[in-house]
């Protein structure tokens, strides 16, 4: 009898870089969300953590350095919507180096937003958890 694979499921991570009541957001390009607005962000590639992936991503993406525990953990979204996902949405307000687009072959621009003023442009998923930590909802299902 073969063995079955267990189930895989692609974990996404997003760092809400804040300062000054503003959010940073990237605008994104050349990808499947070209156009839209987005939190610094990227994929769990295996065997490291959570906030460790997290971190990885703000120096791949803006260079900075982010320590696990200046990450907070605000949301986690599990969504369905043409392929499944578990996203987790961090929030940080304290990192070291500047803030450069380090891939502008996937970023066109960086831009800090108030809260308030989020682009309409913005990624679906992100203005929903937005929506969520605004209501302390700390975990919810989309698109099932």
């Amino acid at each position: 009898m073969l063995k079955q694979e267990r189930f895989k499921i692609p974990v996404g991570i997003f760092i809400m870089l804040c300062k000054d009541d503003k959010v940073l957001l990237q605008l994104r390009q050349n990808c499947s969300f070209s156009g839209y607005w987005g939190f610094v962000g990227g994929h769990l590639d295996g065997n490291e953590r959570i906030d460790e992936a997290a971190a990885r991503e703000a120096k791949e993406e803006v260079g900075i350095d982010i320590l696990p525990e200046d990450l907070v953990l605000k949301t986690i979204c599990h969504s369905n919507e043409g392929a499944e996902y578990l996203q987790f949405y961090f929030e940080c307000y304290k990192w070291t180096g500047k803030i450069e687009n380090k891939e502008p072959n996937k970023c066109e621009r960086l831009e800090w937003f108030s809260w308030d003023s989020i682009p309409e442009n913005t990624f679906p998923a992100s203005q929903k958890a937005i929506k969520m930590i605004y209501k302390n909802i700390t975990f919810f299902e989309d698109k099932f």
